[in-house]
């Protein structure tokens, strides 16, 4: 027959070749570090977060690195499948071509070998002896804890003993354990939904719309292998979804029961931490035939069937609120009401464009560090600020200012004060404004006084009658008066520092100084004189004494007015009542591994029991009637510092009860 042709040798020998490279232990430790290295990073980075949250903690670039490289869903990156996928392979073939071998190295005492093999044994020692008992040999052997098969050979007779078999099957049952790992780990996997992705029949949303506008394409059935969601649930209502993060969107998980929460329940440790939050569940589906009832509470789950549902997280559920919008831009003293609630969108139209509202979160508490003084009247370390809203204000371009507004004044340095905090991105801290409360702690005395500059007639006639023309012709006077009002214009918009401006803008330099401390009296001037026309409204006391009260307050809304420029929209919103509503946060999983990766962890450590802490040990009695001479020949699967010694014992113990003589 001709030799094969040199085109067709060099396959069949790539295929003999690619088999060992699977079971290889290169490749089989080249991916553990893998798993091991996903591993750290799945504990070390959490996984499964908004797409946003990392964009905060790490920056656009990071992000979509991290992403591309499936860092934030480690366990259910397509790269972290194939390692799986090519460890359950590796390890396969690792034990197809060497669990044989073991199995019959269990059952093979060797005793059929030569007197020379014997002698090359790891232990060997070769006597002389008048007689050799084989029988007596044997119960030697059995009472050291061997099992022991006799062979006659032509020449002689060998005794063979074998104790420790198991240890070899440390070996099976340590990569039988990998394989079964592997196994549950691609069973709890997204590798259904990956290849769904793949043909076209999966596609995350990234919107944030009402549930029923979502896409069918985005739902995942109550037949999904495996899962891992969370939905948000408030008190009284009830869900049969909930969402997996995918990618940089979710998917919605379809779940073949109805979870009821009938009630939510928190306690807070004295410094506003979460001391136990608890939810009661009542779980319905149609193969039930009475509702499950149950308290949830942390790392205290509801297992039914193969779903175990957590209490793991709490938020607001949509309180309602009572609020009152304050158009700080607005000529009249006329809020406006607005009801809402948490997670609802509203608009509202102002002289500057249409704005949308989007009420994120209500806090029932916030708890700070007390100042030393208010630790020294009360003896308490920390301080509740109360109830605050969270909120977004979105102008037509898509813009957003988020904004913390809380409802009850603050007391600092003996004064109170209500607290508005903003900013234009999530990633930077609140910037706040402290609003000076009035006498009746409110403030419907800023926003009178606010109105008031804000009103050019009602500006030019309390001036005009407060202050009279005095040493100076009536054009003069009004051409001071229009002067006042358009600087106050200009402070409304700009604040100090847009006067500051408009005179370094206008003004040859070696007048800046001059005119900018005159503008700057001219517009105190004004500022004084219509909060002394507001204090003369309420008629609360006489004007010739202002009080110290009133007298800081004036500082105080002088603050406020400097920088309200840069408050964003000109919007205020005043929380006046709420109805607290909770909601409970559950994580639900459903994993049918977990139990399967449970049992390979069990196998993995029997066989690591039995590789580490049982020794296969084999002795030989091998005797040779030609030459009367006794070959003992010994061999450890573990060559430890003792083995010689126990080796040397058990040769005394013959030479004593056989009557071997050297």
């Amino acid at each position: 027959m001709p030799n094969p042709t040199p085109e067709k040798a060099p396959k069949k020998h790539r295929r003999i070749q690619w088999l060992p490279f699977l079971g290889s232990m290169n490749l089989a430790v080249t991916l553990l570090m893998m798993l091991a290295i996903a591993s750290v990073i799945g504990t070390v980075l959490q996984q499964n977060q908004a797409f946003q949250d990392y964009i905060i903690k790490f920056g656009p670039f990071w992000t979509q690195v991290f992403n591309s490289l499936g860092l934030f869903h480690v366990y259910g990156a397509a790269w972290f499948i194939l390692v799986l996928l090519f460890l359950l392979i590796s390890t396969g073939v690792c034990v197809s071509r060497n669990a044989p071998g073991f199995l019959k190295d269990m059952k093979q005492y060797s005793e059929g070998l030569s007197l020379n093999a014997y002698k090359h044994q790891p232990q060997s020692v070769t006597y002389a002896p008048e007689t050799f008992d084989s029988q007596q040999a044997q119960q030697l052997l059995q009472q050291q804890g061997y099992k022991v098969r006799m062979h006659e050979r032509d020449d002689g007779m060998t005794v063979a003993g074998m104790k420790g078999r198991w240890n070899r099957w440390g070996y099976i049952l340590t990569h039988v354990s990998i394989i079964v790992i592997c196994i549950g780990g691609l069973l709890d996997s997204n590798l259904l939904l990956k290849a769904r992705e793949l043909t076209g029949n999966l596609a995350p949303e990234t919107r944030s719309v009402p549930l029923g506008e979502i896409p069918q394409k985005s739902w995942v059935g109550s037949d999904n292998f495996s899962f891992r969601g969370t939905v948000n649930v408030a008190e009284g209502q009830k869900t049969d979804v909930l969402f997996l993060p995918y990618d940089r969107g979710f998917l919605v998980q379809k779940l073949p029961f109805t979870i009821d929460v009938k009630d939510f329940r928190i306690e807070y440790y004295d410094t506003g931490m979460p001391k136990n939050f608890a939810s009661d569940l009542v779980l319905t589906a149609p193969e039930l035939e009475e509702p499950i009832e149950k308290t949830i509470e942390v790392n205290k789950p509801l297992y039914y069937k193969n779903y175990a549902i957590y209490q793991s997280s709490f938020g607001d559920g949509g309180s309602k609120l009572e609020l009152k919008v304050h158009p700080l831009l607005a000529r009249e003293f006329k809020p406006l009401d607005l009801n809402t609630s948490v997670d609802q969108v509203e608009t509202i139209n102002t002289p500057v464009g249409k704005y949308r509202i989007e009420f994120n979160d209500f806090k029932l508490h916030n708890i700070i560090p007390a100042s030393e003084e208010e630790q020294a009247e009360t003896g308490k370390k920390m301080h509740n600020n109360g109830p605050s809203i969270v909120f977004k204000v979105r102008n037509d371009q898509g813009k957003a200012w988020e904004y913390e507004n809380f409802m009850t004044p603050d007391k600092q340095d003996g004064r109170w004060f209500f607290m508005t905090g903003m900013r234009t991105s999530a990633a930077e801290p609140f910037r706040y404004l402290f609003l000076p409360a009035d006498e009746g702690r409110g403030l419907d005395r800023f926003f009178e006084y606010l109105t008031l500059i804000n009103d050019p007639e009602r500006t030019q006639a309390t001036l005009n009658d407060a202050l009279p023309a005095e040493g100076v012709d009536e054009r003069t006077h009004q051409m001071q008066l229009k002067l006042m009002n358009q600087l106050l214009m200009l402070f409304r918009r700009q604040g100090f520092n847009g006067i500051t401006s408009f005179v370094e803008e206008n003004v040859p330099p070696e007048e800046q100084k001059r005119v900018r401390d005159y503008y700057i009296n001219q517009t105190s001037l004004a500022l004084q004189t219509l909060y002394l026309s507001v204090l003369e409204k309420e008629a609360t006391q006489d004007l010739e004494t202002i009080s110290e009260f009133n007298k800081q307050w004036f500082e105080d809304a002088m603050v406020v007015l400097n920088s309200l420029s840069n408050y964003g929209p000109p919007l205020f919103f005043e929380l006046e009542n709420f109805t607290h509503i909770q909601s409970t946060g559950l994580q639900i999983t459903k994993s049918p591994g977990k139990d399967v990766v449970y049992f390979g962890s069990t196998l993995l450590i029997i066989g690591v029991f039995f590789l580490f802490y049982l020794r296969q040990k084999r002795i030989w009695l091998a005797f040779d009637n030609h030459h009367q001479t006794l070959t003992i020949a010994g061999k450890d699967t573990k060559p430890l510092p003792e083995t010689e010694k126990e080796f040397n014992r058990l040769v005394d113990a013959i030479q004593a009860q056989t009557g071997i003589k050297q």
